[in-house]
């Protein structure tokens, strides 16, 4: 169940964090590679990187809500979500292309996530090792590039529909190298959301950053940046 607690912050969240990914980037393929010349690094196992994971706290020093690699790689629920819309453009419907929430194959895996019980607003770090810092660096660009004609889609259901957008979004972390962009949802209705992810790669690991949830630039993009920058530290 945690890992379902881990992805749930409300229908618009989850659709929006597939949309951005778990492991991958959207938005345009111009944007900066984190680590542009790839090295030898330490490959982490699951149970080094859920150790890691357990000592990321939230701001307000609460533990954090674990998903180990097994966990991650069960079926995604977010792929049941998304395949009840109408997307447009109809390419962006499939989460592989866009490098959605799913484990890259042959990888090691951990997340810890914090839900805002006041706010609502979920943040959420992911740690990815297991493989060598090129493929870690592949990934990400493939992501970015098949992601670049998604950056404006439209879904809809049943008559309703929402816009979705993405662009780059700078000063989610400190972490060197740190890609940052944000996803906001609208309805015609004004309703509105955003979803904000960074990544990085430091010494072979790469680093998701997530905040979501009605308000999330307020604060989460803040506590997001916060549990990057702990697990950065992390990693010797």
């Amino acid at each position: 169940m945690k890992k379902f607690a881990l992805q749930s912050a409300g229908v618009s969240a989850l659709i929006m964090m597939a949309l951005t990914g778990c492991g991958g980037s959207t938005g345009s393929t111009d944007a900066a590679s984190p680590e542009a010349t790839p090295s030898a690094a330490k490959q982490y196992t699951n149970d080094e990187l859920m150790a890691m994971v357990k000592q990321i706290k939230s701001p307000s020093g609460k533990d954090l809500t674990v998903a180990s690699s097994e966990e991650l790689a069960q079926e995604n629920p977010m792929k049941a979500l998304l395949s009840m819309f109408t997307v447009e453009p109809a390419e962006c419907k499939d989460l592989g292309t866009l490098g959605g929430s799913e484990v890259l194959e042959g990888s090691t895996t951990a997340a810890g996530a914090d839900l805002n019980a006041e706010t609502g607003v979920m943040t959420m770090v992911t740690l990815t090792s297991g493989v060598d810092a090129q493929t870690l660096q592949e990934s990400l660009e493939k992501s970015s590039a098949q992601a670049s004609k998604c950056a404006n889609m439209t879904l809809s259901m049943s008559g309703q529909s929402m816009t979705v957008s993405t662009e780059k979004f700078e000063g989610i972390s400190t972490v060197p190298g740190t890609v940052g962009y944000k996803t906001a949802m609208s309805t015609p209705g004004g309703a509105s959301q955003s979803t904000y992810i960074a990544y990085a790669i430091k010494d072979g690991v790469m680093i998701t950053a997530t905040a979501s949830g009605k308000g999330a630039e307020a604060a989460g993009v803040a506590n997001a940046g916060t549990m990057m920058d702990q697990a950065a530290a992390l990693i010797k």
